[in-house]
């Protein structure tokens, strides 16, 4: 979830026109804006001295703070490009791209809009309707298993509620812990809601591989014998 810059160099890209960057200014200072005072006590003035603009500007291109505050906290999830035929890896990718990423810069689009619900019942309205669209009923999608919707909604719940409370309010446990630690515990309570039955697979490991298993066996059949063993020896030893 990142905002598309257009830039020179070495890819050949078309240079950011002045209008791109002047706008691109404003939504940042939005975002700044709205985060440190909320949405109700955010003007366009104080938006337009933030970006270093006249208010004439932030109006021709924004309209009105309403559409402004709704373009700047507008995020999209990549759903899709983090499900894997995996159900267990799906679930981790869903959790450590929330943790470690979307939620963790105080002036995302995603941070801003949830430090901003806690304070307005629109943009808490804004939140309840993005949630629904861009998580809920595309986790839900993935998930085989009865009450899917109601599983995502918890998932997303407690996807919501880590990060308010590791990032916004800074509780120091969570605030304090590894980000790896969060994730070791928390994974296996995400897993068990959407993508129930389902255990990690080491991603560098064979299929049909495991601990104490080597890569290519059976993992249906017991251990070859030792031709050379006599019966009720050990393998190796020979007596």
């Amino acid at each position: 979830m990142t905002e598309d810059r257009t830039k020179t160099g070495a890819t050949g890209a078309e240079p950011e026109r002045k209008g791109e960057r002047t706008r691109r200014r404003i939504m940042e200072a939005a975002r700044r804006k709205f985060a440190e005072v909320g949405y109700e006590r955010a003007t366009i003035r104080a938006i337009a001295a933030e970006a270093h603009v006249d208010k004439a500007s932030v109006i021709q291109y924004f309209g009105t703070k309403q559409e402004l505050f709704r373009e700047a906290v507008s995020w999209h999830v990549p759903i899709e490009e983090l499900t894997t035929p995996d159900p267990a890896r799906t679930v981790d990718n869903y959790l450590r791209a929330m943790l470690s990423s979307w939620a963790a810069d105080p002036d995302s689009p995603m941070a801003v809009l949830l430090r901003t619900s806690m304070t307005s019942e629109e943009a808490a309205e804004l939140l309840r309707r993005h949630v629904t669209k861009e998580t809920v009923e595309r986790v839900a999608a993935n998930v085989d298993a009865p009450d899917a919707r109601l599983r995502a909604a918890l998932s997303g719940a407690m996807m919501f509620g880590i990060a308010t409370q590791r990032y916004l309010l800074r509780m120091p446990d969570l605030a304090e812990a590894d980000l790896d630690d969060v994730l070791r515990l928390a994974a296996p309570l995400f897993r068990a809601l959407i993508a129930p039955g389902s255990e990690p697979r080491d991603p560098g490991a064979e299929p049909g591989t495991g601990p104490g298993r080597e890569p290519g066996s059976d993992p249906g059949t017991e251990p070859r014998s030792d031709p050379g063993r006599k019966p009720g020896t050990e393998p190796g030893t020979g007596s």
